[in-house]
């Protein structure tokens, strides 16, 4: 995915716009996760260390559009939507971003690595979290084209249709964590105490991902609906 300048376009674009491409980033950011646990789980550490780069650097690209929508969105009457429930969108949207960094920065800082048997149960957990910001993402997409349409009712129960769906795989996401955790106590002994802890931390940080696209759906459905 090509991602353009935030700067240079601000300004001429509506604000959902500008929102749906600061979500398309964060976004972009939270795919790599499954590639950088493929490499950690392998032992291809410099491998995962190139990934970790990599979804910092999309972390930044992220931040940089997040702070050209605090310092240009404009103010005054003339919005469509409220400025504030706008911050608020872009805020939730960029914890996706800054989630991966954390979780790829603390898995690579102690090449830390699931215990073999986990690696199943870990990418179907993975892959629902990348699930929930993917139609988290397409949440924020539609209120860009509801906005469009003078927020009709037929796009609106689009939305709602998929905010029910976000929730749906945040619930799953839970549910994988919590059987993940489980098996993880079973290798509590193949592994040292420090970084059972951290691994705990690493299945806790990647469903907050999932936590934050449901706020995402939701703030984007609050603007829908206002």
């Amino acid at each position: 995915m090509v991602l353009k300048p935030a700067l240079s376009e601000v300004l001429s674009s509506s604000p959902l716009s500008i929102m749906e491409r600061h979500a398309k980033a964060c976004l972009v950011c939270v795919e790599r996760l499954g590639s950088y646990f493929e490499a950690a789980q392998a032992g291809r550490w410099d491998k995962a260390e190139k990934i970790q780069l990599e979804i910092a650097r999309l972390e930044g690209i992220a931040d940089s559009i997040k702070m050209d929508v605090r310092m240009n969105l404009p103010r005054g009457l003339w919005m469509s939507v409220s400025r504030a429930d706008l911050l608020e969108l872009v805020r939730i949207q960029d914890k996706m971003a800054n989630e991966t960094k954390d979780i790829a920065g603390l898995s690579i800082g102690r090449q830390l690595a699931f215990p073999n048997k986990l690696e199943k149960p870990l990418f179907k957990f993975i892959t629902t979290v990348v699930a929930a910001a993917e139609k988290a993402v397409e949440v924020v997409s539609a209120t860009r084209d509801l906005s469009r349409t003078a927020f009709g009712a037929r796009q609106a129960k689009a939305i709602a249709t998929n905010c029910v769906a976000v929730e749906r795989i945040e619930r799953r996401s839970d549910e994988l964590q919590s059987k993940l955790r489980a098996k993880l106590r079973d290798h509590e002994d193949d592994i040292s105490p420090i970084d059972a802890i951290f691994l705990y931390q690493l299945l806790s940080q990647i469903g907050e991902i999932a936590d934050h696209a449901e706020k995402v759906s939701h703030r984007a459905q609050i603007i829908a609906a206002s």
